[in-house]
């Protein structure tokens, strides 16, 4: 057999038709290589949007209340996650909105919670919180709040384990 005939394409058959001894594998209309381009191409894509928009849309710059009231100008165009205590006769409640004060280590930062969402149950002067935003003229606009529950919790909580 002549090693030479089965390099050849054979002249009776249309330019489309796949050839299993060919060098280029076809699939269809497409080679191999171009299926794998192609999909290779997607799932890069797929990435590089999935990095592009977690990457500032979602991300929260996480701070302790005495941090951002010592420098709010710093933190302005920020998304900001902040830590504190609400500070005891400061909450005031109007409607579904409220404002109070946010404290730790004696420094204090004002917080507008605009009503979008509920403010938890658990949310209450004096308890420790979690409060979601951006600053705006100095004051923290806020439309999440998360409350850290209540000791009597994590008492009985220890008292389970033992």
């Amino acid at each position: 057999m002549n090693p030479d005939r089965n390099e050849r394409k054979p002249t009776f058959l249309p330019p489309s038709v796949p050839i299993l001894w060919s060098k280029t594998k076809t699939v269809g209309t497409f080679t191999m290589n171009t299926k794998f381009t192609v999909l290779a191409g997607i799932i890069l894509l797929s990435l590089g949007s999935i990095a592009y928009f977690s990457s500032k849309e979602t991300s929260y710059t996480l701070l302790d209340a005495s941090e951002l009231a010592a420098s709010p100008a710093k933190y302005q165009d920020d998304l900001l996650r902040v830590r504190g205590f609400v500070k005891l006769g400061s909450v005031i409640r109007e409607g579904k909105t409220a404002r109070f004060i946010l404290e730790f280590n004696e420094k204090q930062i004002p917080v507008f919670f605009t009503g979008e969402t509920l403010l938890p149950d658990a949310f209450k002067e004096g308890t420790r919180a979690r409060v979601d935003g951006y600053i705006k003229d100095g004051v923290l606009v806020s439309d999440h709040v998360e409350a850290k529950c209540a000791s009597k919790y994590e008492a009985d909580y220890s008292e389970e384990n033992k």
